[in-house]
Protein backbone atom coordinates (compact mmCIF):
# COMPACT_ATOMS: atom_id res chain seq x y z
CA UNK A 1 0.00 0.00 0.00
CA UNK A 2 1.44 3.52 -0.87
CA UNK A 3 0.96 5.43 1.98
CA UNK A 4 1.04 8.93 0.05
CA UNK A 5 -2.09 8.03 -1.89
CA UNK A 6 -4.44 7.82 1.30
CA UNK A 7 -6.96 10.67 1.43
CA UNK A 8 -5.44 13.76 2.93
CA UNK A 9 -8.27 13.74 5.58
CA UNK A 10 -7.15 10.28 6.81
CA UNK A 11 -3.54 11.64 7.95
CA UNK A 12 -5.05 14.75 8.88
CA UNK A 13 -7.38 13.11 11.50
CA UNK A 14 -3.93 10.75 12.24
CA UNK A 15 -1.55 14.11 12.93
CA UNK A 16 -3.57 15.77 15.77
CA UNK A 17 -3.01 12.86 17.69
CA UNK A 18 0.84 13.36 18.04
CA UNK A 19 3.03 14.83 19.96
CA UNK A 20 5.26 18.09 18.66
CA UNK A 21 8.17 15.47 18.13
CA UNK A 22 6.06 12.99 16.42
CA UNK A 23 4.41 15.71 14.38
CA UNK A 24 7.82 16.29 13.23
CA UNK A 25 8.60 12.74 12.16
CA UNK A 26 5.31 12.68 10.78
CA UNK A 27 5.35 15.53 8.41
CA UNK A 28 8.95 14.46 7.24
CA UNK A 29 8.08 10.63 6.06
CA UNK A 30 6.75 12.08 2.50
CA UNK A 31 5.44 15.17 0.64
CA UNK A 32 1.80 13.67 1.13
CA UNK A 33 2.41 13.71 4.65
CA UNK A 34 4.26 17.21 5.12
CA UNK A 35 0.97 18.50 2.49
CA UNK A 36 -1.26 17.34 5.43
CA UNK A 37 0.62 18.38 8.23
CA UNK A 38 0.29 21.91 6.42
CA UNK A 39 -3.01 21.84 5.78
CA UNK A 40 -3.91 20.79 9.59
CA UNK A 41 -2.05 24.14 10.70
CA UNK A 42 -3.25 25.97 8.59
CA UNK A 43 -6.75 25.30 9.59
CA UNK A 44 -6.07 26.33 13.08
CA UNK A 45 -5.14 22.52 14.35
CA UNK A 46 -2.26 21.72 16.91
CA UNK A 47 -0.23 18.67 17.98
CA UNK A 48 -1.49 17.22 21.26
CA UNK A 49 -0.27 19.29 24.39
CA UNK A 50 2.29 17.62 26.39
CA UNK A 51 4.24 19.17 29.43
CA UNK A 52 7.00 22.25 28.69
CA UNK A 53 10.16 21.08 27.33
CA UNK A 54 13.49 21.89 29.68
CA UNK A 55 15.75 23.67 26.72
CA UNK A 56 19.77 23.25 28.46
CA UNK A 57 22.38 24.75 26.14
CA UNK A 58 24.03 21.73 24.49
CA UNK A 59 27.31 20.23 25.13
CA UNK A 60 30.39 22.00 25.56
CA UNK A 61 32.07 20.44 22.18
CA UNK A 62 28.63 21.45 20.10
CA UNK A 63 27.64 25.05 20.30
CA UNK A 64 25.37 24.00 17.02
CA UNK A 65 22.40 22.60 19.54
CA UNK A 66 20.30 22.48 22.25
CA UNK A 67 18.94 19.44 24.21
CA UNK A 68 15.43 19.27 25.70
CA UNK A 69 14.16 17.06 28.36
CA UNK A 70 10.64 16.16 27.34
CA UNK A 71 8.32 14.52 30.50
CA UNK A 72 6.49 12.65 27.69
CA UNK A 73 9.38 10.72 27.24
CA UNK A 74 10.25 7.96 29.33
CA UNK A 75 12.95 7.82 30.97
CA UNK A 76 13.13 11.85 30.66
CA UNK A 77 14.54 10.86 27.04
CA UNK A 78 17.01 14.05 26.48
CA UNK A 79 16.25 15.57 22.63
CA UNK A 80 18.85 17.25 20.64
CA UNK A 81 17.59 19.94 18.20
CA UNK A 82 19.64 22.19 15.41
CA UNK A 83 20.24 25.74 16.29
CA UNK A 84 19.37 28.31 13.88
CA UNK A 85 21.67 30.31 12.63
CA UNK A 86 23.35 32.50 14.41
CA UNK A 87 24.10 29.66 17.47
CA UNK A 88 21.66 30.60 20.48
CA UNK A 89 24.21 29.52 22.46
CA UNK A 90 25.71 32.68 22.41
CA UNK A 91 22.29 34.85 23.12
CA UNK A 92 20.84 34.84 26.70
CA UNK A 93 17.34 33.42 27.23
CA UNK A 94 15.41 35.81 29.46
CA UNK A 95 11.73 34.27 28.76
CA UNK A 96 9.29 32.43 26.98
CA UNK A 97 5.71 31.66 26.34
CA UNK A 98 3.49 29.89 23.93
CA UNK A 99 6.45 27.84 22.61
CA UNK A 100 8.60 31.22 21.80
CA UNK A 101 12.14 32.01 23.72
CA UNK A 102 12.83 35.96 24.30
CA UNK A 103 16.67 36.04 23.11
CA UNK A 104 19.62 38.92 24.04
CA UNK A 105 22.95 38.48 21.53
CA UNK A 106 25.94 39.74 22.51
CA UNK A 107 25.13 43.11 21.51
CA UNK A 108 21.62 43.41 22.83
CA UNK A 109 19.71 42.69 19.74
CA UNK A 110 16.47 41.20 20.92
CA UNK A 111 14.49 38.05 19.24
CA UNK A 112 12.02 35.53 19.31
CA UNK A 113 12.74 32.18 18.62
CA UNK A 114 10.68 29.35 18.60
CA UNK A 115 13.77 26.32 19.10
CA UNK A 116 11.70 23.58 17.74
CA UNK A 117 11.37 25.00 14.31
CA UNK A 118 13.94 27.85 13.99
CA UNK A 119 11.74 30.57 13.09
CA UNK A 120 12.62 33.72 14.63
CA UNK A 121 11.57 37.40 14.90
CA UNK A 122 13.59 40.73 15.69
CA UNK A 123 12.03 42.69 18.03
CA UNK A 124 12.77 46.52 18.29
CA UNK A 125 16.40 47.66 19.48
CA UNK A 126 16.43 48.54 23.21
CA UNK A 127 17.59 52.20 21.84
CA UNK A 128 13.99 52.77 21.28
CA UNK A 129 13.30 53.36 24.40
CA UNK A 130 14.46 57.02 25.19
CA UNK A 131 16.85 56.85 26.93
CA UNK A 132 19.51 53.97 26.41
CA UNK A 133 21.80 55.09 23.85
CA UNK A 134 24.17 52.91 21.15
CA UNK A 135 27.81 54.01 21.69
CA UNK A 136 30.33 54.34 18.58
CA UNK A 137 31.85 50.99 17.70
CA UNK A 138 35.20 50.02 18.70
CA UNK A 139 38.24 50.03 15.77
CA UNK A 140 37.48 46.27 14.93
CA UNK A 141 33.47 47.07 14.42
CA UNK A 142 32.25 45.27 18.13
CA UNK A 143 30.04 46.94 19.94
CA UNK A 144 31.18 48.94 22.76
CA UNK A 145 28.30 49.36 24.75
CA UNK A 146 25.22 51.64 25.66
CA UNK A 147 25.07 55.10 27.40
CA UNK A 148 22.12 55.61 30.07
CA UNK A 149 20.54 58.70 30.76
CA UNK A 150 19.00 58.44 33.43
CA UNK A 151 17.74 61.77 33.67
CA UNK A 152 15.66 60.78 31.07
CA UNK A 153 14.55 57.58 32.69
CA UNK A 154 13.60 59.24 35.81
CA UNK A 155 11.31 61.93 33.76
CA UNK A 156 9.46 59.41 32.32
CA UNK A 157 8.23 57.46 35.74
CA UNK A 158 8.16 60.04 37.83
CA UNK A 159 6.84 63.33 35.39
CA UNK A 160 5.66 65.23 39.00
CA UNK A 161 9.35 65.54 40.58
CA UNK A 162 12.00 67.70 39.16
CA UNK A 163 14.93 65.01 38.02
CA UNK A 164 18.13 65.74 39.35
CA UNK A 165 20.51 66.66 36.59
CA UNK A 166 22.87 62.97 36.61
CA UNK A 167 25.25 62.76 33.97
CA UNK A 168 24.79 60.27 31.69
CA UNK A 169 26.38 56.56 32.57
CA UNK A 170 28.66 54.41 30.14
CA UNK A 171 27.39 51.06 30.37
CA UNK A 172 29.91 48.70 28.82
CA UNK A 173 28.49 45.17 26.74
CA UNK A 174 29.65 43.01 29.59
CA UNK A 175 27.89 44.91 32.19
CA UNK A 176 24.40 45.10 30.60
CA UNK A 177 23.08 41.60 31.55
CA UNK A 178 23.39 42.64 35.07
CA UNK A 179 22.12 46.18 34.82
CA UNK A 180 19.54 45.92 31.99
CA UNK A 181 17.67 42.14 31.56
CA UNK A 182 15.52 41.08 33.99
CA UNK A 183 12.62 38.92 32.24
CA UNK A 184 10.99 38.97 28.96
CA UNK A 185 6.90 37.63 28.62
CA UNK A 186 5.81 36.39 25.28
CA UNK A 187 2.00 37.52 25.78
CA UNK A 188 1.08 36.43 22.56
CA UNK A 189 1.64 33.70 19.88
CA UNK A 190 2.99 35.10 16.81
CA UNK A 191 2.14 32.36 15.11
CA UNK A 192 -0.02 32.16 12.06
CA UNK A 193 -0.50 36.27 11.78
CA UNK A 194 3.09 36.87 13.00
CA UNK A 195 1.86 39.09 15.20
CA UNK A 196 3.74 39.70 18.59
CA UNK A 197 3.15 41.25 21.81
CA UNK A 198 5.70 41.07 24.66
CA UNK A 199 6.02 42.67 27.97
CA UNK A 200 9.63 42.90 29.56
CA UNK A 201 10.55 43.85 32.88
CA UNK A 202 14.10 45.54 32.90
CA UNK A 203 16.55 47.59 34.89
CA UNK A 204 17.45 49.43 36.26
CA UNK A 205 14.06 49.42 38.73
CA UNK A 206 12.48 46.26 37.53
CA UNK A 207 10.23 48.86 35.29
CA UNK A 208 7.63 47.70 32.05
CA UNK A 209 8.24 48.17 28.58
CA UNK A 210 6.03 46.24 25.80
CA UNK A 211 6.54 46.03 22.09
CA UNK A 212 4.14 45.05 19.48
CA UNK A 213 4.66 44.21 15.63
CA UNK A 214 2.92 47.51 14.39
CA UNK A 215 4.88 49.53 17.03
CA UNK A 216 8.25 48.92 15.72
CA UNK A 217 9.45 50.09 18.86
CA UNK A 218 9.43 49.74 22.97
CA UNK A 219 6.57 51.46 24.55
CA UNK A 220 7.04 52.61 28.12
CA UNK A 221 4.65 52.01 30.60
CA UNK A 222 5.63 54.54 33.33
CA UNK A 223 5.10 53.79 36.86
CA UNK A 224 6.81 54.36 40.25
CA UNK A 225 6.19 50.44 40.94
CA UNK A 226 8.82 47.52 40.46
CA UNK A 227 7.51 44.73 38.82
CA UNK A 228 8.25 41.01 39.09
CA UNK A 229 5.61 39.10 36.35
CA UNK A 230 3.26 39.97 33.50
CA UNK A 231 0.18 37.67 32.45
CA UNK A 232 -2.74 38.29 29.45
CA UNK A 233 -5.50 36.69 31.78
CA UNK A 234 -8.87 36.76 30.32
CA UNK A 235 -8.34 39.78 27.57
CA UNK A 236 -6.38 42.13 30.38
CA UNK A 237 -3.10 42.76 30.94
CA UNK A 238 -2.21 42.34 34.43
CA UNK A 239 1.33 42.90 36.46
CA UNK A 240 2.42 41.96 40.13
CA UNK A 241 4.93 44.17 41.73
CA UNK A 242 7.30 43.49 44.06
CA UNK A 243 5.56 45.04 47.14
CA UNK A 244 2.43 42.60 45.90
CA UNK A 245 -0.06 44.41 44.59
CA UNK A 246 -1.69 43.01 41.25
CA UNK A 247 -2.52 45.58 38.74
CA UNK A 248 -4.65 45.67 35.72
CA UNK A 249 -3.69 48.00 32.65
CA UNK A 250 -6.73 49.30 30.67
CA UNK A 251 -6.21 50.21 26.70
CA UNK A 252 -5.36 54.08 26.76
CA UNK A 253 -4.78 54.78 23.41
CA UNK A 254 -2.12 53.21 21.98
CA UNK A 255 -0.78 52.34 25.04
CA UNK A 256 -2.28 51.18 28.26
CA UNK A 257 -2.86 52.82 32.42
CA UNK A 258 -2.96 51.02 35.23
CA UNK A 259 -5.38 50.82 38.26
CA UNK A 260 -4.56 48.91 41.40
CA UNK A 261 -6.61 45.24 41.13
CA UNK A 262 -5.31 44.25 44.87
CA UNK A 263 -3.41 46.34 47.13
CA UNK A 264 -0.15 44.64 48.47
CA UNK A 265 0.28 41.40 50.24
CA UNK A 266 2.11 41.38 53.45
CA UNK A 267 4.95 38.86 53.26
CA UNK A 268 5.27 38.26 57.08
CA UNK A 269 8.99 37.45 57.92
CA UNK A 270 12.06 39.64 57.22
CA UNK A 271 14.76 38.04 55.85
CA UNK A 272 13.03 36.44 52.86
CA UNK A 273 13.39 36.91 49.80
CA UNK A 274 9.85 36.33 47.10
CA UNK A 275 9.85 36.51 43.47
CA UNK A 276 6.42 36.63 42.54
CA UNK A 277 4.72 34.46 39.57
CA UNK A 278 1.76 35.09 38.06
CA UNK A 279 -0.42 31.87 35.89
CA UNK A 280 -3.63 30.89 34.96
CA UNK A 281 -5.19 27.57 36.58
CA UNK A 282 -6.22 24.60 34.90
CA UNK A 283 -9.74 26.19 36.11
CA UNK A 284 -8.92 29.60 34.93
CA UNK A 285 -8.26 31.36 37.93
CA UNK A 286 -5.64 33.95 38.28
CA UNK A 287 -2.63 32.27 40.20
CA UNK A 288 0.02 34.33 42.45
CA UNK A 289 2.92 32.34 43.41
CA UNK A 290 5.82 33.29 45.76
CA UNK A 291 9.14 31.95 45.55
CA UNK A 292 10.95 32.05 49.04
CA UNK A 293 14.63 32.56 49.34
CA UNK A 294 16.12 32.95 52.77
CA UNK A 295 18.95 34.97 52.31
CA UNK A 296 22.78 33.72 53.48
CA UNK A 297 23.30 38.03 54.23
CA UNK A 298 20.97 38.36 56.99
CA UNK A 299 20.81 41.88 58.09
CA UNK A 300 22.87 43.21 55.46
CA UNK A 301 20.65 41.95 52.59
CA UNK A 302 18.53 44.99 51.39
CA UNK A 303 14.71 43.95 49.92
CA UNK A 304 16.16 44.68 46.60
CA UNK A 305 17.16 41.76 44.92
CA UNK A 306 20.73 41.41 43.67
CA UNK A 307 20.04 41.92 39.90
CA UNK A 308 18.65 45.34 41.38
CA UNK A 309 21.55 46.28 43.26
CA UNK A 310 24.18 46.88 39.82
CA UNK A 311 26.81 48.18 42.31
CA UNK A 312 26.79 44.81 44.65
CA UNK A 313 29.85 42.43 44.06
CA UNK A 314 28.88 39.02 44.84
CA UNK A 315 31.36 36.98 43.09
CA UNK A 316 32.36 35.41 46.77
CA UNK A 317 28.74 35.22 48.14
CA UNK A 318 27.09 32.37 48.14
CA UNK A 319 23.75 32.21 46.06
CA UNK A 320 20.53 32.16 47.97
CA UNK A 321 18.85 28.99 47.16
CA UNK A 322 15.41 28.55 46.52
CA UNK A 323 13.74 27.27 50.10
CA UNK A 324 9.75 27.41 48.99
CA UNK A 325 6.90 27.70 47.67
CA UNK A 326 3.21 29.82 48.66
CA UNK A 327 0.07 30.09 46.00
CA UNK A 328 -2.66 31.99 46.22
CA UNK A 329 -5.69 32.03 44.46
CA UNK A 330 -8.06 35.24 43.58
CA UNK A 331 -10.98 35.35 45.05
CA UNK A 332 -13.78 37.71 45.53
CA UNK A 333 -14.25 38.41 49.22
CA UNK A 334 -16.30 40.76 51.24
CA UNK A 335 -13.64 43.58 51.06
CA UNK A 336 -13.35 43.15 47.37
CA UNK A 337 -10.84 40.91 45.53
CA UNK A 338 -8.51 39.31 47.74
CA UNK A 339 -5.45 36.19 47.79
CA UNK A 340 -6.44 33.18 48.95
CA UNK A 341 -3.78 30.41 50.19
CA UNK A 342 -3.96 26.95 48.62
CA UNK A 343 -2.03 24.32 49.87
CA UNK A 344 -2.09 21.95 46.78
CA UNK A 345 -2.76 22.38 42.96
CA UNK A 346 -5.68 20.34 42.46
CA UNK A 347 -3.56 17.78 40.95
CA UNK A 348 -1.89 19.42 38.38
CA UNK A 349 2.08 20.43 38.19
CA UNK A 350 3.06 23.53 37.98
CA UNK A 351 6.09 24.95 36.05
CA UNK A 352 8.17 28.12 36.97
CA UNK A 353 11.67 30.27 36.00
CA UNK A 354 12.44 32.60 32.75
CA UNK A 355 9.47 31.40 31.79
CA UNK A 356 5.68 32.48 32.25
CA UNK A 357 3.89 30.12 34.69
CA UNK A 358 2.51 27.54 33.30
CA UNK A 359 -0.08 24.87 34.85
CA UNK A 360 -0.47 21.03 33.22
CA UNK A 361 -2.58 18.46 34.14
CA UNK A 362 -0.40 15.86 35.86
CA UNK A 363 -3.16 12.91 35.45
CA UNK A 364 -1.94 11.01 32.16
CA UNK A 365 1.60 12.15 32.10
CA UNK A 366 2.96 9.68 34.37
CA UNK A 367 6.53 10.99 34.61
CA UNK A 368 4.95 14.36 36.62
CA UNK A 369 3.94 14.18 39.62
CA UNK A 370 0.91 16.06 40.71
CA UNK A 371 0.74 19.26 42.99
CA UNK A 372 4.49 19.74 42.81
CA UNK A 373 5.95 23.23 41.33
CA UNK A 374 9.10 22.15 38.76
CA UNK A 375 11.40 25.42 39.31
CA UNK A 376 14.50 26.72 37.21
CA UNK A 377 16.91 29.13 38.30
CA UNK A 378 15.70 32.81 37.68
CA UNK A 379 18.82 34.89 38.75
CA UNK A 380 20.21 36.58 35.82
CA UNK A 381 22.59 38.58 38.27
CA UNK A 382 24.06 35.52 39.59
CA UNK A 383 23.71 33.25 36.53
CA UNK A 384 25.88 35.77 34.39
CA UNK A 385 28.60 35.96 37.30
CA UNK A 386 28.33 32.11 37.84
CA UNK A 387 28.27 30.71 34.78
CA UNK A 388 29.73 27.44 35.15
CA UNK A 389 27.87 26.70 38.75
CA UNK A 390 25.24 24.38 39.00
CA UNK A 391 21.72 26.01 38.87
CA UNK A 392 18.82 26.21 41.21
CA UNK A 393 16.54 23.95 39.88
CA UNK A 394 14.10 21.11 41.58
CA UNK A 395 10.77 19.92 42.65
CA UNK A 396 8.58 21.35 45.58
CA UNK A 397 5.58 19.07 46.47
CA UNK A 398 2.49 21.33 47.86
CA UNK A 399 1.49 18.74 50.00
CA UNK A 400 4.29 17.40 52.03
CA UNK A 401 6.58 20.54 51.55
CA UNK A 402 9.35 18.51 50.32
CA UNK A 403 12.16 19.98 47.93
CA UNK A 404 14.16 17.57 45.61
CA UNK A 405 17.02 18.94 44.11
CA UNK A 406 16.84 18.34 40.26
CA UNK A 407 20.49 17.70 38.35
CA UNK A 408 19.67 16.98 34.75
CA UNK A 409 23.38 18.83 33.66
CA UNK A 410 25.89 16.71 34.18
CA UNK A 411 30.05 17.73 33.13
CA UNK A 412 29.00 17.49 29.32
CA UNK A 413 26.94 20.13 29.64
CA UNK A 414 26.80 23.92 29.70
CA UNK A 415 25.10 25.55 32.26
CA UNK A 416 25.25 28.94 30.31
CA UNK A 417 22.63 30.09 29.31
CA UNK A 418 20.36 28.66 32.46
CA UNK A 419 17.43 26.07 31.52
CA UNK A 420 13.96 27.16 30.48
CA UNK A 421 10.71 25.95 30.27
CA UNK A 422 9.40 26.21 26.59
CA UNK A 423 6.02 24.75 25.91
CA UNK A 424 6.42 22.96 22.39
CA UNK A 425 4.74 24.16 19.50
CA UNK A 426 4.82 23.92 15.73
CA UNK A 427 3.98 27.80 13.96
CA UNK A 428 3.57 28.39 10.62
CA UNK A 429 5.41 32.04 10.79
Amino acid sequence: MDWAELPVDLPIQFVVRLTVIDWLKFRAVCTAWRHAAKLALGSGRRPKPEPPWLMLPGRRTDRTTASFLSFSDDGHRLRTAILPEPAIQSRMWIGSAHGWVVTADEEFSLHLLNPVTGAQLRLPCITTMGFFYALPRTEDGRAAGFLFHHSSFLALHWPEERASAFPPDELPIDRMPLRFLRKAVPLRDPSGSGEYFVMMIHGPMFKLAFARQKDAKWVILPSPYQFHDAILYRGQLYTMTACGALLVWEPDGETFKSRVAVAEHDEGEEYVCFKKYLAESLDGDLVLIWRERRSSRGEDDSSASDEENDDYDDDYAEPDPTVGFQVFVLRQGCQGSEWKEVHDLGGAALFIGYSSAVFFPAAGSPNLQADCIYFTDDNISIAWRRKEEPRDMGVFNMKNKALTVMSTVDQHFNNWPPPIWVTPSIDIV
